[in-house]
């Protein structure tokens, strides 16, 4: 794997955020390397669990995956 820094700082993964923005959900998508992070902010006054939102919006993506190379998209 090829190795990244930030001003001379070893770094293992990037993930964006935002903070203070005036949505409920804010969702970054990052893919480097066929590997995808996702990040989530959210407001848990308008979504009260965001871990199961977290885990459903995993398990989603990978029915996704799967359903692409099942049918030899890839």
């Amino acid at each position: 794997m090829e190795e990244i820094g930030f001003y001379g700082h070893p770094m293992a993964f990037l993930a964006p955020s935002v903070y203070g923005q005036p949505q409920g959900l804010m969702i970054h998508f990052q893919s480097y390397i066929n590997k995808m992070t996702f990040v989530l902010s959210v407001d848990e006054e308008i979504i009260p669990d965001p871990t199961r939102l977290c885990d459903d919006l995993e398990e989603s993506l990978k029915f996704i995956k799967d359903a692409v190379i099942a049918r030899g998209l890839v």
